[in-house]
């Protein structure tokens, strides 16, 4: 692939990330300006969540017949809008929607950015480079959002949403200079796709969905967990960016392993210590370098999981994967709004510290999945 685009759907990753994600690092701030409780507060995020798995593959089954690039454009002017509306909200419902239009327009996006990649990279680094776009959603958690925790601290969280605008633009005109106008006909031989095992697909989608509730319960909540056990707002930048970096990293790692191990063994690995991270977090607390630590090689261990799945789902298909991916990203979504539901719940009736080890019974389910996982050349999709 082309450096330059792969550093234009890099950013692009990025941007959706910092807009799925910021929730979590100013969930106070909204709280305290708009007079919600953080446990409402932090229904946003599954307001988001729902509205990119129910709209996802709908709008992407919608856009098959059009080029992958105006599609694009319009997805993020969308997204523009949607950014437009929450930014001036005061009210629920007005956020909500902002959140719902915003969604649906980075549904589009990313599956749309994530086909483009698989179609045109050699299937000897496939891994790698699902891993580098893939690597501007970790990249938003160690920039984005504390950066926009400290922007929202600063200036006020309203302000936020004009650098989000501001780097939708910019994204924009990367796609406009650097993806190829006739793109999606360039690779018209693979544009219809079809499924080797529908088992192992809804499988993967399932490890997809276990890691994420499992980590939205508690990375979700962040703020109130670290502030309940003796921290201040000013750590949880400091949190975030830890466990940003430790994602960008597992990303990088996780694309490199499945190069070389397979999906399935990457995943099932780092699952394990994923665990293992989890069951430990409880009893850290009281020492910040311990607790910064474990968070590190957790989001280490989680975010390397997210190239192993995409791979371990083009392993099932032949042709394009834009339809397999937005199912996963549905099934990320959904995940990240179920975990946010959980965690509300959790910290509404229980001690918060304990979130972790919900999560961790959460993530066991997902080694079930992965291990349920069979070789495509062996599954006879036709008797699934």
């Amino acid at each position: 692939m082309n450096k330059k685009l792969i550093a234009t759907f890099t950013v692009g990753v990025f941007l959706l990330g910092m807009m799925e994600l910021i929730i979590s690092g100013i969930l106070e701030l909204m709280s305290d300006d708009l007079n919600m409780s953080h446990a409402v507060t932090g229904q946003l995020i599954t307001v988001y969540a729902v509205a990119f798995a129910v709209f996802g593959p709908i709008l992407v089954k919608l856009s098959e017949r059009y080029q992958s690039k105006p599609i694009i454009i319009v997805s993020l002017i969308v997204f523009i809008i949607g950014n437009v509306i929450f930014g001036l909200s005061s009210t629920f419902l007005m956020l909500a929607l902002g959140r719902v239009v915003t969604a649906m327009a980075a549904a589009v996006f990313i599956v749309k950015v994530m086909d483009m990649t698989v179609i045109l990279s050699a299937p000897a680094v496939r891994g790698k480079m699902i891993a580098l776009v893939y690597m501007g959603f970790s990249a938003a958690n160690v920039f984005g959002i504390p950066l926009g925790t400290l922007v929202g601290t600063a200036f006020g969280w309203r302000n936020i949403f004009i650098i989000v605008i501001i780097l939708a633009v910019i994204v924009g005109i990367g796609v406009l200079t650097f993806v190829p106008n006739r793109s999606s006909e360039s690779v018209g031989e693979i544009a219809k796709s079809r499924i080797k095992s529908k088992r192992n697909v809804f499988l993967y989608i399932g490890v997809t969905m276990a890691v994420l509730i499992g980590n939205y319960i508690v990375i979700g909540y962040i703020s109130p967990l670290m502030t309940s056990n003796g921290y201040v707002l000013e750590n949880v930048s400091i949190a975030l960016f830890i466990a940003g970096a430790g994602g960008m990293l597992g990303t990088f790692i996780g694309g490199n392993l499945v190069d070389k191990f397979g999906s399935k063994r990457t995943i099932f690995v780092m699952l394990i210590l994923f665990s293992i991270s989890m069951f430990f977090m409880p009893f850290l607390y009281g020492s910040p370098v311990l607790f910064y630590g474990n968070l590190f090689i957790w989001s280490v261990f989680q975010w390397s999981t997210s190239p192993a799945v995409q791979s371990g789902l083009v392993e099932n298909v032949e042709g394009s994967v834009a339809e397999v991916f937005s199912w996963n990203m549905s099934g990320l979504n959904l995940g990240i709004g179920i975990g946010a539901v959980i965690g509300g719940i959790f910290i509404s009736n229980f001690d918060i510290s304990y979130a972790p080890w919900v999560s961790l019974v959460i993530v066991l389910m997902g080694l079930i999945f992965v291990s349920l996982v069979k070789n495509p050349e062996q599954a006879d999709s036709r008797a699934e």
